[in-house]
């Protein structure tokens, strides 16, 4: 990930290297490299920027997690924009409870990445939900969008479930990119059976990040830069940086919600999860800094990590 900012910073600076048409041409592959899916020669691969930073095989020495031991079926839907998405759906052991999570991977994942995390919701009775989202895994599309156009999709896989189960009680439960998905549903027509919603390691504003990794970086001209990279984001997804607010859609949101951040996060500031809670119009709301986690490392602590999830979540379903 940290190669992905490099990577839009290497993109910025090229607007001063000859004007628009240079800047296009120029600058459209590291849009590319960090945006489209496709990698290595296959066509369904996560976004070169994420295969040299950050491998399946890194994660995962003895390949993808295998999925839970219980009765599943793939699910299907078209976005609003007519990408057919996949997810799959796991059976607890009681078929006939109302409990539901909906759990969204994050950046150049896909949903085996969280079937770890699907386990412990299935065995506390669970129905649960992995959506691939678009453009990873078996879903359509060609780029990702950081959250401006996921938001949209996690919403309608929630009125899915709404519509297949209407006693459903939700949880919506998002991991770094995942969990700023599961924020801007809020803003999107998201059904009353949603519950309670669990963000791990979110950001709260796109281009606030991109401003903090700059400032890193040493990195001058911030504002003409992040705008000369929003353009070229906007040509070539339809999506910009400043539909990636997270924290307005939770300054308007009154869904209980439960925030998770490291304190060493090396990617994404803790100081956004703080931001985020003060911010959330919640009428239930609880900020959990998981002291020296990296990013999205808290659900690697285990039992600690479910136990604080489901304290927080089955108030409410």
């Amino acid at each position: 990930m940290k190669k992905i900012f490099l990577v839009l910073v290497l993109l910025l600076l090229l607007l001063g290297a000859g004007g628009a048409g240079f800047l296009y041409y120029e600058g459209m592959p590291y849009v590319d490299y960090a945006l489209r899916r496709g990698s290595g020669g296959n066509p369904l691969a996560p976004p070169g920027a994420f295969e040299d930073v950050y491998s399946y095989a890194n994660k995962y020495p003895s390949g993808q997690p295998k999925a839970p031991p219980f009765e599943q079926a793939e699910w299907t839907l078209t976005s609003f924009d007519g990408l057919k998405l996949s997810a799959t759906h796991f059976v607890p052991q009681s078929a006939e409870s109302h409990r539901w999570a909906i759990l969204i991977h994050g950046y150049g994942c896909n949903q085996r990445f969280m079937w770890s995390m699907a386990d412990y919701y299935l065995r506390r009775g669970y129905h649960v939900l992995t959506p691939d989202m678009r453009a990873s895994g078996r879903s359509e599309g060609r780029y990702l969008t950081m959250g401006a156009l996921e938001g949209r999709d996690v919403a309608a896989w929630a009125r899915a479930v709404a519509s297949e189960d209407p006693e459903a009680h939700i949880v919506l439960h998002g991991v770094s990119m995942g969990a700023a998905d599961v924020m801007l549903a809020l803003g999107d027509g998201i059904p009353a059976q949603v519950k309670a919603v669990v963000e791990d390691s979110g950001y709260s504003d796109l281009r606030a990040l991109l401003q903090y990794r700059m400032d890193e970086l040493g990195i001058s001209h911030d504002r003409l830069l992040l705008a000369a990279a929003n353009v070229l984001m906007k040509l070539r997804t339809g999506a910009d940086f400043d539909e990636v607010r997270p924290v307005e859609a939770v300054a308007n949101s009154s869904v209980p919600i439960l925030f998770i951040h490291g304190t060493r996060d090396e990617l994404i500031p803790v100081s956004m999860m703080y931001e985020l809670a003060g911010r959330s119009a919640a009428r239930d709301k609880e900020a959990v800094p998981v002291e020296g986690a990296r990013h999205a490392a808290g659900e690697s602590l285990g039992r600690p990590y479910y136990d604080t999830v489901f304290a927080f979540v089955e108030k409410y379903v």
